[in-house]
C-alpha cells in the first residue's frame, strides 16, 4: 500500500496550482471553462465547446459556424484543451463526450472568476503572459519576496531568500554552490519570464530587480493559495465578528496588500514611517486608484508622494503624526492602518528593529460591516470619513492623525 507524506501533498497542491495557472494562460482555454461554467450544473457536450469555441475564434453567431471551423476547434478540445482543463483539475468528465466544472477552489477566488468570465480590464496578451509566469512555484515565490522589499534588491540577495525560504534556513546557511545555480535559473528563466510579463523591472546589466506588479494580480496567487480563507490562514482568526492576530513583517504585509486588493469603493491608508510602504504595497494602491477605488493615503515619505501624484493623482495625500496612537506600555507603536470598504482593517504596531534594519510586526485584523475593530476604527474616523461621503476631498489633507 502507498504511503501519501505532507511532503507528497505540498508536491500535489504545488502541481495543482502550476497547472491551473497554466491552464489560465491560454485565452482559448479561458473560453472553454466560460463556457462550461455558463450551463452548469449541467454538462457540456464536447460538440458544444466546439461550436461556441469556433464561433468565438471567427467572431461570428453559433448559428453561423462553418464545418471547417467547428472540426478544428473540435480537435483542439480533444487533444490539448480538454486534457490540460482535466489535468489540472478544472473539469470533470461525466460522459465520453461532456464536462462539468470541477469542484476546485479555484473558483471561489474572485480573481480566478473575473478572469474566466471576461470582467477584467487586461487584454488576452497581458493575461497570457501574467498567467505563463505564474504557472511555476519558483516564480510566484520571487514575485511575493520582491512584493515585500522597499525597492530594487540585487539578485544574488534575492537567491539567498528564495533558498532560504525552501529549504527553511537562514541566509547565512546557504551554499555559495546553490546560490550560484539558483542565479543561472533566474538570470535565464524566471526573471526574463516575470520581466516580459510586466510583473517585475529587470536590469540585467546591474544585476537588480524589483516588484512592479500587474492590476489583475492577486496576493493569495503568490502564496499558492486558492480559497477565500486565504486571510483568515495569515490571522488564524476563523469567527468572522472576532479580531484575528498577525505575527511577522512578512506576513502582516501579505495581509496588508490583500486589503488593497479586496477594495472595490474606497480605501484608507496610514503608513506612519518611511519603511513601511513596501513596492507592493504602493503598486496595489496605484492599482486601486486606476480600477476607480477612492483611495486616501498619509505617508511621510516626500518620494513616495512624489510617485502617487505622478502615477495616480486622484489619490488624496497628507502627511501623519507619527506620534498617533503610540501604545507605551508595551513599548510598540502604530506603523500601520488600512480600512477598506469600511468593512475589513487592519492595525499594526512597530516591534523591536530587526538586524536587516527593518522592524518586527504584529496586526489586529477585522472583518465585516459590524465588526468590533472596523466599528472603532470607523468611529475614530467618523468626521472625516463623512467629509469624505460628502465629496469634500480637500478636508482630507488635513487629517490631524
Amino acid at each position: 500500500m502507498a504511503h501519501h507524506t505532507s511532503a507528497d501533498s505540498d508536491d500535489a497542491e504545488r502541481v495543482s496550482v502550476d497547472g491551473v495557472f497554466a491552464s489560465l494562460a491560454n485565452p482559448e482555454r479561458r473560453r472553454v471553462l466560460e463556457f462550461a461554467i455558463a450551463r452548469a450544473p449541467e454538462p457540456t457536450s464536447r460538440e458544444d465547446l466546439a461550436t461556441a469555441l469556433a464561433a468565438w475564434r471567427t467572431d461570428r453567431l453559433r448559428t453561423d459556424v462553418t464545418d471547417e471551423a467547428h472540426q478544428r476547434a473540435a480537435v483542439s478540445l480533444r487533444h490539448a484543451h480538454l486534457p490540460k482543463l482535466t489535468a489540472a483539475g478544472l473539469l470533470d468528465r461525466v460522459a465520453d463526450d461532456a464536462v462539468v466544472p470541477a469542484d476546485h477552489p479555484a473558483y471561489d477566488d474572485p480573481g480566478v472568476r473575473e478572469v474566466i468570465e471576461g470582467d477584467v480590464a487586461a487584454d488576452a496578451d497581458s493575461l497570457d503572459a501574467l498567467f505563463d509566469a505564474l504557472a511555476d512555484e519558483r516564480r510566484r515565490t520571487v514575485l511575493d519576496v520582491l512584493s515585500h522589499q522597499i525597492g530594487s534588491i540585487h539578485t544574488e540577495t534575492l537567491a539567498r531568500e528564495l533558498l532560504a525560504r525552501e529549504r527553511d534556513t537562514v541566509e547565512s546557511d546557504v551554499p555559495s554552490a546553490a546560490v550560484e545555480q539558483c542565479l543561472t535559473r533566474l538570470r535565464h528563466t524566471d526573471l526574463p519570464r516575470l520581466s516580459t510579463a510586466g510583473l517585475i523591472e529587470y536590469d540585467a546589466d546591474a544585476r537588480t530587480v524589483a516588484y512592479e506588479g500587474h492590476p489583475e494580480l492577486r496576493v493569495p496567487w503568490m502564496h499558492s493559495v486558492l480559497h477565500p480563507e486565504f486571510r483568515g490562514s495569515l490571522s488564524g482568526e476563523s469567527d468572522p465578528d472576532g479580531i484575528g492576530e498577525i505575527e511577522g513583517r512578512e506576513r502582516v504585509i501579505s495581509f496588508g496588500q490583500s486589503l488593497c486588493d479586496r477594495a472595490d469603493d474606497e480605501l484608507f491608508c496610514m503608513f506612519t514611517d518611511t519603511q513601511l510602504l513596501e513596492a507592493g504595497c504602493l503598486t496595489r494602491i496605484r492599482d486601486a486608484s486606476r480600477r476607480g477605488v477612492t483611495v486616501y493615503l498619509g505617508t511621510p515619505n516626500p518620494a513616495v508622494r512624489e510617485y502617487v501624484r505622478e502615477n495616480a493623482p486622484e489619490v488624496v495625500l497628507w502627511e501623519p503624526n507619527t506620534d498617533w496612537l503610540n501604545l507605551p506600555a508595551a513599548g510598540d507603536r502604530v506603523g500601520r492602518l488600512l480600512l477598506a470598504d469600511r468593512e475589513a482593517v487592519m492595525l499594526g504596531t512597530l516591534r523591536e528593529e530587526r538586524t536587516d534594519g527593518y522592524h518586527d510586526e504584529q496586526a489586529i485584523v477585522g472583518e465585516g460591516e459590524h465588526n468590533t475593530l472596523v466599528t472603532m476604527i470607523c468611529q475614530l474616523l467618523g468626521p472625516h470619513l463623512e467629509e469624505i461621503d460628502a465629496g469634500t476631498r480637500n478636508a482630507a489633507l488635513d487629517l490631524p492623525l
